[in-house]
Order: structure tokens, then sequence, then C-alpha cells
């Protein structure tokens, strides 16, 4: 497994180095604007390198639905460069869904649930929160991505953490990850783009799903928090107050942290540490420690929302 993680991140971080002068040739990159975080011009479309690293890595181990997860990708990379349109991407976003929920339902704990044959519309709503919750975590983790580092470190610890717990196959996706976070660690020299995040989102909806029990299924939704729940409370505030929730913004608490002067390695180092924490206490502590250190995290992330970051403000 450890010769897996370095072979994966040393091929990512060559892939990724080697295309970042092509991206700045092409002027696939990111102009900093008023609702950016980044200074300078940054190449987009990095996450090519752990793409590959963990496509090639799930082929050879005969696991083809990743080919769904790769054309997902290669939507968020057009998207990037050519700027699709919402309605457009949550189309294709769903329809990649159905295919995917309907392929592993079966293998699902959820499909576990499904016992009467003749119950066929059980199913079919079944299918359909699961379709609601792989497009909506998609989507969750592309808005997550406004930091240097900060969904990339996060990711390697959920990762990490699903691989100890579900399926080491994920430990190919770590290492492409590891790879990449060298690169787009602050000061970022590359972003992972929509074909990153929605990447990671796919298979961070995959280690939930396919989880080997209910217990795992709620750890791993629970240890994404710091990240997914700043997201989802972030979504709400800007619904209420009648904004996009599709437009660039900066008002995600690590945002907000950064302008309160807080440094991108500092607030990324600050989320990756509470999902670590939460990791641990759940892996050395069981499901009970991991429900108290929840509560803990919730609580200082509010405590910084109030007293630490600069105000949201719609």
């Amino acid at each position: 497994m450890l010769i897996s993680l370095f072979l994966c991140s040393i091929l990512s971080f060559l892939i990724t180095y080697f295309f970042i002068p092509i991206f700045r040739r092409k002027s696939w990159v990111s102009h900093p604007n008023e609702r950016t975080s980044h200074r300078g011009t940054i190449p987009v479309g990095g996450s090519i390198g752990f793409i590959i690293v963990t496509f090639l890595s799930y082929l050879l181990n005969s696991n083809y639905e990743i080919i769904l997860f790769l054309i997902l990708a290669i939507i968020g990379l057009v998207d990037d460069l050519k700027n699709l349109g919402t309605r457009f991407r949550l189309l294709v976003q769903s329809v990649i869904g159905v295919i995917y929920c309907s392929l592993i339902f079966k293998e699902s704990l959820i499909g576990l649930l499904y016992l009467p044959s003749y119950l066929f519309l059980i199913k079919i709503v079944m299918i359909a929160f699961m379709v609601f919750t792989f497009v909506a975590i998609i989507n969750f983790t592309n808005f997550a991505d406004g930091l240097d580092g900060v969904l990339t470190g996060s990711m390697i610890i959920l990762f990490s953490t699903a691989s100890y717990l579900v399926d080491s196959n994920y430990i190919a996706l770590v290492g492409g990850l590891t790879g990449f976070i060298i690169l787009n660690w602050n000061p970022a020299k590359v972003f992972m783009g929509d074909a990153g995040s929605y990447f990671l989102g796919a298979f961070y909806f995959r280690s939930i799903i396919l989880s080997d029990s209910w217990i795992n299924l709620l750890a791993l939704i629970i240890i994404g928090t710091p990240i997914y729940l700043d997201t989802i409370i972030c979504v709400i505030r800007r619904y209420f107050a009648k904004q996009n929730i599709f437009e660039p913004h900066k008002l995600h608490l690590f945002q907000r942290l950064n302008m309160s002067g807080l440094t991108h390695w500092q607030v990324s180092l600050l989320y990756m540490s509470t999902i670590l924490l939460l990791s641990l206490s759940y892996i050395l502590g069981g499901f009970n420690i991991l429900i108290v250190t929840f509560f803990i995290v919730v609580i200082l992330g509010f405590y910084f929302d109030l007293f630490v970051a600069t105000p949201f403000k719609a």
C-alpha cells in the first residue's frame, strides 16, 4: 500500500508539473477578481494528474464505473474553459448520477433496504434520492474549492480514512492528491478546477454510499462536516438572501477567515486539523467519541464565524 501511495504521488506530481506550462500557453488560467481569493494568473485543470492516476488504478482493478467519473471530470474541464451554464451542468450531472446509481444500487447500503421485488416505486424513489445526493455532493465539493490547498488537503484525510475503513483502493486517489497538493499549496502554482472538484465529489459520494456498514457511512459524513457543513450553511444563507447560489462569491467561512487576516495555508491547516481530529476520534475512540468531537468542532466553527471571520454580508 505504501509503495502504491508513493508511486501514485510521484506520477501525479510529474503529470501535473508537465501540463502547467501547456495550460499557460493555451490560456487555460484563472484571473483574479473581486470574487476570488488568489493573486496572479493561475492555470486551471491541474487535477489531470490525480484523475489519470486514479483512473488507471481503478481500470486495472476492473472498476469500470470510473469511466462515468472521468466523463464528469471532462465536463468540468470544458466548463472551466467555456462556461457551459448551470442548467446544462446540472443536467449532465443528473444523467451521470442516474446511470451510476442504477448500476451500483444493489451494492449500496440503500439498495440493501429494498426487499420486495413488487415495490418498484420504492426503488425509483430510493434511486432518485441517491441521484439528488450525488449531484448535491458534487456541487458542494465544487463550492468548497476556494483557497489554496483547503479542498485538496481535506480530501487527502477523508480518502485516507475511507481507505482504512472501507476500501483500500482509495489509496491511489490519496497518492494522486498528495502529489497534486505540492503544487496546489499556498502559493498555488495550479488549481484543480471544476474537473477535479466534480471528480472528488463523485468519489466522496462513492465512499459513503458503498460503505460496508451504516456506522461507517455516518462516520464518513460526519468526518467531512468541516468542509461540507461550511458549504451547506453558506448555501442556505445565500438562498435566503435571494442570491444565485451557483455564482462565485467570497462568503464561505474559510474565505471570510482569509479576509480577516489568516493566510491560505493557515485556514487550510485549520480545516485539515479538524477533519483529522474527527477521523482519529472515530478510528481510535469509536462512534460515541466521534459525536462528542463533532459537537466540539461545530462549536469551534460558530466561534470562528462570529468572532474571528469577516462578517457574512449578503
